[in-house]
């Protein structure tokens, strides 16, 4: 069976075949067409004809994207009208009250995603324990219906009051805003994210209604086009905890996309984690727009159900996946403080960075990179662009060297070290601060732009190697391959250890393994290739945040031991905070279930050379490294020709179609037997 998976960055669309009869895989990058498909059928296309098949050969589709990322992002999403209980109506403008700089009297406040005009207050009210204080009418669910419909929202969300105790009243009005609104997605708290804490669990249902429209039209495009180009297989998207689900699970929670597209690659770096095996890794996925860094401890990925961005908090299962805009197409500058910027402004995909000719006049980290030699012009893409070495050159005397009195040279080196510099806090932050030590994990350098830089972030942050796997251009779109069908459950429970009753949680698991039971039906997921995990979010009784702790199997059957749980709970919040308090009591505040449909996976089969034959480079090309060493002569070699145990000592480059990979003159390159490439400083154990 072939099997197709895209992921669509902010450049360049990735899109990878694989023939799981054969072992075959074939890949392909085609740059982003902004909103619109035409990227994914193009790839697509090529690919089949590469393989000899037809689009309709193909037997599933999977796909990550970041249309509800950019949507949100760049506050492009939809007029959304809000429904809270009356005397809530500054739920969102009161927020948290924390401020990114508590000192600053002018910061201006954050801008809610549905504006203070477009709140209606509902006459209702239920209590902390779901018991009815003022009843919803019909009458009052119409009337409410009908002043929600007078906003002209093109999303509607409701948020009312302990709703995730008793979710009667939002139900009622969820269905009388249906009935007035035809047409018009509808986003119920209890349904996405049934949850104590009020701001929380109305900002994640804001933010499902704003970005749902935008998805809706691009799985809507997907469903039109794709059939169109002759593809009849059906179609799987990549959630943010790094499963997949159908687009009617999607439709009912976007907001479960929010980190869509980056999740494969941790899925793909968990994979090869396992095979070679390395349990901890740091994982660098860099591409044109951005770069994204995972930790993979033991080897086992970090999962969070609650994220912060921008000073927003969000709630959804999904992979620890941190962002930072730095990517080949972020633009370099000076700002008027005569200050070198890089980031977070980008060239994506179009115009793109000066060296490609498309209108591009601002230096890009893509132009640095090409000035300072690590690039090759006529290697670009396997060849199919060529980039314009004098264009980046202009661009970069223009709005850098020029402005700070220096070399062509030192300033695209100056960038460089820049976007480094920005890359290597993120990666402490999700290390170092956390109480890991660096020096145990190797850096997964992965994405277009991720293996020109990766040596450099090794060395700065004395890491154990670098590692670069076969297709690294196309590392996360592999990885939407191997994944499993996920959806994830949660019921509010507040309660003591000491008081739990097994039966009652038996019971609460047990309806959600139902209602998970009756999606895996629809998407006719067999029942032996079902999985279920119990987790539990807990905390020491006075705190505010709490720990998500796997639960032993024999929750389900009611077999429940207060004790072995606090155990769990007391050895996860050592790891995490470094103590733990045996006297403290412990609470649970929820119950979750995350149930997945086993997938098959594909097998992909390496073929390297069988020998090694050193010093064949394809030749030399001087690769500037700054002041301090000037200019230095590289040699230049194509993965295609590099043997499995083969040794080489840098500087070197190679070249492949999908990625340009640098080795640092004080580092060496080992070909492991399994294909990917092992970069360590020149004195450190093979």
């Amino acid at each position: 069976m072939l099997l197709l998976s895209a992921d669509v960055g902010g450049t360049f669309t990735d899109i990878v075949l694989v023939d799981s009869d054969t072992a075959v895989s074939l890949a392909d990058k085609v740059l982003t067409t902004p909103g619109s498909t035409d990227a994914i059928i193009q790839g697509m296309r090529r690919l089949c004809q590469r393989a000899g098949a037809q689009p309709g050969d193909i037997g599933v589709l999977i796909h990550g994207f970041t249309i509800a990322t950019n949507a949100w992002l760049t506050r492009s999403g939809a007029r959304v009208a809000l429904a809270v209980t009356q005397g809530f109506r500054d739920v969102l403008e009161i927020a948290t009250q924390r401020r990114p700089d508590p000192y600053d009297l002018n910061l201006p406040p954050l801008r809610p995603l549905a504006e203070r005009a477009r709140v209606v207050e509902v006459d209702e009210r239920v209590d902390a324990f779901g018991g009815v204080v003022t009843p919803l009418s019909p009458e009052a669910a119409e009337a409410a219906a009908e002043r929600i419909a007078a906003l002209e929202p093109e999303a509607v969300a409701i948020s009312l009051l302990f709703s995730f105790m008793n979710p009667a009243h939002e139900r009622m009005l969820a269905e009388a805003v249906r009935r007035r609104l035809p047409g018009v997605p509808v986003y119920a708290s209890f349904e996405i994210n049934p949850q104590t804490d009020e701001y929380p669990r109305t900002n994640t249902t804001v933010t499902a209604a704003y970005v749902g429209p935008a998805v809706a039209r691009y799985i809507g495009q997907l469903e039109t086009n794709l059939p169109a180009a002759g593809m009849k297989a059906p179609l799987l998207l990549m959630r943010s905890d790094g499963g997949v689900s159908t687009v009617a699970a999607t439709r009912v929670n976007p907001a479960t996309m929010l980190m869509s597209g980056p999740a494969g690659g941790v899925i793909a770096a968990l994979d090869l984690s396992r095979r070679l095996p390395a349990p901890n890794l740091v994982t660098f996925d860099m591409g044109g727009t951005s770069a994204d860094f995972s930790l993979i401890a033991g080897g086992k990925a970090r999962m969070i159900n609650t994220r912060e961005i921008h000073g927003e908090i969000l709630r959804s299962p999904s992979l620890d996946i941190q962002t930072i805009s730095a990517g080949g197409g972020s633009l370099g500058g000076v700002d008027v403080g005569g200050a070198l910027t890089v980031g977070p402004e980008s060239a994506g995909s179009v115009p793109g960075p000066a060296c490609y000719a498309r209108g591009g006049t601002r230096p890009t980290l893509t132009d640095a990179a090409l000035v300072m030699g690590l690039l090759d012009a006529d290697e670009y893409v396997g060849g199919e662009m060529r980039l314009d070495v004098e264009a980046a050159r202009a661009a970069l005397q223009q709005h850098v060297a020029g402005p700070l009195g220096i070399t062509t040279d030192e300033a695209a080196y100056a960038m460089v070290a820049i976007a480094n510099a920005q890359m290597g806090q993120a990666i402490r932050g999700l290390s170092v601060e956390r109480g890991h030590d660096l020096r145990d994990f190797g850096l997964l350098s992965f994405g277009g732009a991720g293996s020109i830089f990766a040596p450099f972030l090794a060395r700065d942050l004395r890491m154990k190697e670098v590692i670069v796997p076969l297709q690294p251009g196309v590392f996360s779109a592999s990885g939407l391959m191997l994944t499993d069908m996920r959806y994830a459950y949660q019921r509010p429970f507040l309660r003591p250890l000491s008081r739990i009753d097994g039966a009652e949680m038996a019971q609460a698991f047990g309806e959600m393994a139902s209602e998970a039971g009756a999606v895996f039906d629809r998407d006719r997921v067999d029942p032996g290739q079902r999985a279920f995990a119990c987790l539990a979010d807990m905390r020491y009784v006075g705190q505010v945040h709490e720990l998500t702790v796997e639960l032993p199997d024999g929750v389900r059957d009611g077999v429940c031991d207060g004790e072995e749980l606090a155990a769990r709970f007391r050895a996860h919040h050592e790891q995490a905070y470094g103590f733990a308090d045996p006297a403290m009591p412990v609470e649970i505040v929820n119950l979750r279930l995350d149930a997945m449909g086993i997938m098959p996976k594909p097998e992909v089969r390496a073929e390297l050379p069988g020998r090694a034959d050193p010093g064949r480079a394809a030749g030399t090309r001087e690769i500037y490294l700054g002041p301090g060493q000037g200019r230095v002569q590289a040699r230049v070699y194509a993965r295609k020709d590099l043997a499995a145990g083969e040794e080489l000592a840098g500087p070197l480059v190679v070249n492949q179609p999908d990625t340009t990979i640098f080795v640092l003159p004080e580092q060496s390159m080992t070909v492991d037997p399994s294909g990917v490439l092992r970069i360590r400083a020149a004195h450190t154990e093979q």
